[in-house]
């Protein structure tokens, strides 16, 4: 994925460990939806235990995005929603470290930081969403899904890249 740093000198200017934004070359764009700490078998995982649970969070995003054919190096955008405003020096401490590790490079995707009433079970404390660009090329990792498309049984909904719909 080709992508441009957006990192204004003044106004816009990043304060933390995001990037103001990304300019990204057209690809396929991956939407993951908030992940929360809750482990494969429904259980929320690490209860009261911010940092716990912001690694099963980071855990969920990679498998969602391992599904795509991405990894979180992909993500051009993160929103973060947190339930308390008190864990946001945790989450700060929890990227000091992580992200690091995640984004080797030193280039973080943009974050918007919410502080939210509650999330949908109350012993979560946070949740975070992802926007990535698969990168062109070869299919990666994960694997491929088609949809049909109501009323047109048999027909997958999905074309290859560059097909064009006939005209009727």
């Amino acid at each position: 994925m080709a992508r441009r740093v957006l990192s204004p000198a003044g106004d816009g200017k990043a304060i933390g460990m995001y990037s103001a934004g990304f300019e990204v070359d057209a690809g396929r764009l991956v939407f993951v939806a908030g992940q929360v700490a809750v482990d494969g078998a429904g259980r929320v995982v690490g209860e009261g235990d911010f940092a716990a649970q912001a690694a099963q969070v980071y855990k969920n995003l990679a498998a969602v995005l391992n599904e795509a054919g991405c990894t979180v190096r992909d993500v051009v955008k993160f929103t973060t929603f947190l339930t308390r405003h008190q864990d946001f020096a945790a989450f700060t401490e929890f990227r000091k470290t992580e992200y690091r590790r995640l984004f080797p490079d030193g280039v973080y995707p943009p974050n918007t930081g919410v502080v939210v009433p509650s999330l949908v079970r109350s012993e979560l404390l946070l949740e975070v969403e992802a926007i990535a660009v698969k990168p062109a090329g070869p299919a990666r990792a994960g694997r491929t899904r088609t949809t049909r498309s109501a009323g047109r049984k048999g027909r997958s909904a999905a074309r290859p890249t560059g097909a064009r719909r006939r005209s009727r």
